[in-house]
């Protein structure tokens, strides 16, 4: 009876190890999201194709899966995390492990956690189910993998009789004391990390320019180290370019600081705005737990403005006492707002009042006009004559001052000289001609009298040639 119950306990043993002889390791669903079967990536002691395998050390299992995106991933983020099966004798303890990974340099979605395992745990082969959950275009995506991990370093699947009661009589006291431990672990604070330095606050970052950046971030914890630490910077403008993207510490012990620091490029068309940095933080407690963070800090880009002032064409010349207006225009050629533009015309014995024309958007124009009077070369500023034997006309050279002010209330001038005379007034003589008009009428008169006398002329001539006739004829008879 005892030889037949040996054999069957020999059984199982039998079908587990043909079970992982003969199974795939890796199953995944056919979909948007494949684990790397190929590739052994740091962590790792082989490829999953070549038998990948879990280390164990301390109770605390070192799990490293990649994964691989087919397809486009909203905000390149993956929420991965492990669901465990409810089987008899797991060595797991349950916890939440789930986390957000985002791609490396290759791609690749590099999802690690530190698992613990039960001290009276038992060899053999057990499941652990990962959900990946993505987001797409067409809407959240959620794929399943099952992995198998096997233990060996504990006890046997089916232990002897006396192995039995050598564990009955310290099972108690094992139990109490990782009851102890997770009570512990339950109090024990998240370790948080901050910005505490960023050496372009209040500084202006000019669109088209290049700068040195660095941020500070601190261990807030007074106690506790930061171990396994990544940095990862996100912003979702495209006229920002980052020499680095992230960052890797192996330990921040508590209180201290770690620099962040590149070399930024702004874009010669970034707008002027605060533009949204995230930093996002992945580390791990002392216990292993897997934390994440997030801060947010600000990058304050400006545009150079960019104005001119087109087609302001002044008369050749002006006579005194005479007005005239000239029309102009002001073109927002830059990116950025221009504040107060002001057109002013600066030249001897001319006058004309300055044209406002207030904000510009970029990209916009203004038609303006401007009035200007002329009076003599001897008149100052106010208009009055400061010198009566000076020269009063002559050759004039001038300025035209368009300016308009920065974002920080910077003023920008840029100015055209233009030359011009004032003349001394004509004295028109004002002389009354007789009107052709007049003259044409009187001629056409005499041709029409003199027509009127020949033809009547013609008419007695006639009269009196037909009476001779007649008179001719009577006297034949």
């Amino acid at each position: 009876m005892k030889r037949k119950k040996k054999w069957l306990l020999f059984v199982p043993a039998v079908f587990w190890i043909a079970f992982f002889l003969f199974a795939s390791v890796p199953v995944r669903a056919e979909g948007l999201v494949r684990i790397d079967a190929n590739k052994k990536y740091k962590g790792m002691n082989a490829s999953f194709a070549k038998g990948y395998v879990p280390a164990i050390k301390k109770n605390t299992m070192q799990l490293v899966i990649p994964f691989l995106a087919d397809a486009a991933v909203e905000q390149e983020r993956l929420l991965i995390g492990v669901a465990f099966e409810q089987v008899e004798n797991s060595p797991f303890y349950f916890k939440n492990y789930q986390k957000q990974v985002t791609p490396s340099k290759n791609g690749v979605y590099l999802y690690k956690c530190k698992i613990r395992l039960r001290r009276d745990r038992v060899n053999g082969q057990y499941p652990l189910h990962l959900f990946v959950l993505a987001k797409t275009a067409e809407g959240t995506i959620r794929e399943e993998f099952t992995i198998y991990v096997d233990i060996s370093d504990g006890k046997a699947a089916f232990p002897s009789d006396e192995e039995l009661m050598e564990e009955t009589s310290s099972d108690l006291q094992q139990e109490a004391q990782s009851l102890s431990s997770d009570t512990k672990e339950e109090i024990i604070r998240q370790p948080k990390i901050m910005i505490a330095q960023n050496d372009l606050q209040g500084k202006d970052v000019s669109a088209g320019s290049s700068v040195f950046w660095t941020l500070t971030a601190r261990n807030c914890s007074s106690s506790q180290a930061m171990e396994n630490m990544k940095v990862t910077m996100l912003s979702e403008n495209k006229d920002i370019s980052f020499e680095k993207n992230s960052w890797y510490f192996e330990r921040i012990e508590a209180g201290k600081e770690i620099a962040l620091s590149q070399n930024i490029i702004v874009g010669k068309k970034a707008l002027a705005e605060s533009v949204p940095i995230q930093m996002q933080f992945e580390y791990e407690g002392k216990t292993g737990t897997a934390y994440t963070a997030s801060e947010t800090v600000y990058l304050s880009v400006s545009q150079t403005q960019q104005a001119k002032l087109v087609n302001f064409a002044m008369p050749e010349s002006f006579y005194e006492s005479d007005a005239d207006s000239v029309a102009f225009q002001v073109q927002n050629t830059g990116l950025a707002v221009i504040y107060n533009a002001r057109v002013r015309l600066e030249g001897k014995g001319l006058f004309a009042s300055e044209v406002f024309l207030g904000n510009i958007e970029a990209g916009q124009s203004l038609d303006g006009e401007m009035q200007i009077y002329a009076g003599t070369l001897n008149m100052n500023e106010q208009g009055e004559i400061t010198d009566v034997d000076a020269e009063k006309y002559g050759d004039v050279l001038g300025r035209v001052v368009f300016s308009y002010e920065s974002e920080q209330g910077e003023v920008i001038e840029q100015e055209q000289t233009f030359s011009t005379a004032i003349k001394k007034p004509e004295i028109v003589e004002l002389k009354i001609e007789e009107e052709e008009d007049q003259e044409t009428n009187q001629w056409w008169i005499t041709v029409i009298v003199m027509t009127f006398l020949v033809l009547l002329f013609i008419i007695c001539w006639l009269y009196l040639r037909m009476r001779h006739y007649r008179c001719c004829a009577q006297s034949r008879q």
